[in-house]
């Protein structure tokens, strides 16, 4: 795992990102896979939109959360409670978007 840099001092410095490997077999493509297939798997079950209308930006909520919890149930990744406690304000949107 990579160092993380340490947070900014004040609210609306830049906030150092952590470089990661997005191609086909990185560890962060197997991830995204087992949270996609969660995502999926609640759209598509019971408690799902087809079943349960929603409106769009509820269902994309839902999928993030089903993805990360899932995530956080199997260990595969941990919220570094230290560093939000430590951090002055957290960026809501990305400097950039890179492509899928």
């Amino acid at each position: 795992m990579t160092d993380k840099p340490p947070v900014p001092a004040t609210m609306f410095d830049p906030w150092p990102r952590i470089p990661v490997d997005t191609t086909d077999t990185s560890p962060f493509d197997r991830i995204l896979r087992l949270a996609t297939f969660a995502a999926d798997h609640w759209t598509l079950g019971p408690d799902g939109p087809f079943r349960q209308p929603a409106t769009p930006a509820t269902i994309c909520r839902n999928q993030i959360r089903e993805g990360l919890l899932h995530l956080l149930e199997l260990g595969l990744i941990d919220i570094d409670t230290d560093r939000i406690d430590a951090a002055p304000g957290i960026p809501c949107q990305r400097e950039q978007t890179p492509a899928p």
